[in-house]
């Protein structure tokens, strides 16, 4: 009390809004980790369920199927070869989104982590500056055709001159070998070099012509 008047004590301080109302002042940086851990929160959520996928098998096939979010995409890999009797070291895999865009991912990425809409199971491109290495062949199966419609199976060395094979494919039409011309197929007018191979000639397939009558 001084001089007859009550002093008034100072208002208490109004106290602070509660967190979320305080973010609605935060600055865009606070946004962007809430909105990040937001997602991050979906995502786990996303990966402690099951997850419908389209899948697109080689020749557009179309199936549908189930995965766990947490399955890593390296095993679904193996998994949707082994459902599809695929075998997986001959295929890669593509993924899409809702909106058909093409989604980047690492072999231990969860496949819950993305927002994943479609798998595709891609035939593998063989690297062709690698050279293959080539086991040699003993023997092929070589197509003959003759009479214009009829047809044999014979088996030879790719690597023998054709007049080593006429004897054999003779045989087979019941030919003579003596009036026997090797064609390319029925059209064609001149007669094959009988001294390549089929390998030289890059042939699986003949025309056996009978020219005694």
């Amino acid at each position: 009390k001084r001089g007859g008047r009550y002093l008034r004590k100072p208002k208490a301080k109004a106290p602070l809004p509660p967190a979320e109302t305080r973010c609605l002042d935060a600055s865009p940086v606070d946004d962007t980790v809430e909105s990040s851990a937001c997602i991050m929160e979906q995502k786990e959520n996303t990966i402690d369920k099951d997850i419908e996928l389209s899948v697109v098998l080689p020749g557009d096939i179309i199936k549908s199927t189930t995965v766990h979010g947490s399955k890593p995409m390296m095993d679904l890999l193996i998994f949707l070869c082994a459902q599809y009797h695929l075998n997986p070291s001959s295929y890669t895999i593509d993924l899409q989104s809702a909106e058909n865009n093409p989604i980047k991912f690492k072999p231990n990425t969860p496949i819950g982590m993305l927002e994943v809409e479609k798998v595709i199971l891609k035939p593998k491109i063989l690297d062709k500056k690698k050279p293959t290495p080539i086991i040699p062949e003993k023997t092929v199966r070589v197509v003959i055709n003759f009479k214009k419609t009829q047809k044999t199976i014979v088996r030879v060395s790719p690597h023998a001159p054709l007049q080593e094979l006429v004897p054999i494919i003779c045989s087979k039409c019941e030919f003579d070998p003596l009036h026997t011309l090797l064609l390319k197929d029925y059209q064609s007018q001149e007669p094959l070099d009988l001294t390549q191979s089929l390998n030289d000639l890059g042939l699986r397939e003949l025309y056996a012509m009978d020219v005694s009558r």
